[in-house]
């Protein structure tokens, strides 16, 4: 049975939802843009790290895999491709060894975990600051207790300071807070 991203996304989400539907702490976000936009990933969970989904359906190519790869590997502390059997083979030798595969079963009624993911430690700065929005980045002067008047300055003058002065860690930290409390997403509306 063939099934498209819709398909592939349903049965996604079911399995999401049911890990962590309790868990206050965790928010699922879809078609999560990334590098302004450069690229954007089909699911994203934000907890305590940033774990990214994938979806390859029937009817997808892998054209866009190399450059998606990339990408996410400068923003995701771990990486799930969630695909389509027929490209599993070739998903195997092209994704990076952290990441986790996932496949459609044969009767599209479930996913089938073929690899567990791996935790990365090492993310990009710039990438994780491309996440928030001006008044994510507002919101960080405070965090970082500079002057209020830093408000004014525009989105990529904020994004140059931040990216110069302030650490991996809190920055991660502030946009993880940012993504997990932002209301009005475009997946939302």
């Amino acid at each position: 049975m063939l099934l498209n991203d819709k398909g592939v996304r349903k049965l996604l989400d079911k399995e999401l939802q049911s890990q962590y539907r309790d868990d206050p702490n965790t928010r699922i976000i879809n078609e999560l843009g990334i590098n302004n936009g450069k690229s954007r990933v089909d699911v994203a969970v934000v907890n305590g790290i940033i774990h990214g989904y994938e979806i390859k359906s029937d009817y997808d190519t892998l054209d866009r895999l190399p450059r998606q790869i990339s990408y996410y590997n400068k923003l995701f502390q771990r990486m799930t491709i969630v695909s389509s059997r027929k490209y599993y083979q070739q998903i195997l030798e092209m994704v990076p060894k952290w990441w986790g595969i996932k496949i459609i079963s044969w009767d599209a009624t479930r996913l089938i975990e073929k690899r567990k993911g791996r935790k990365q430690s090492t993310q990009d700065k710039d990438t994780l600051l491309s996440l928030l929005w001006k008044e994510d980045l507002e919101d960080f002067i405070d965090v970082m207790g500079y002057p209020k008047k830093m408000k004014k300055l525009k989105k990529h003058q904020l994004l140059e300071i931040f990216s110069r002065e302030a650490d991996v860690y809190t920055i991660q930290q502030h946009v993880y807070r940012s993504l997990k409390t932002r209301e009005n997403w475009r997946a939302d509306l």
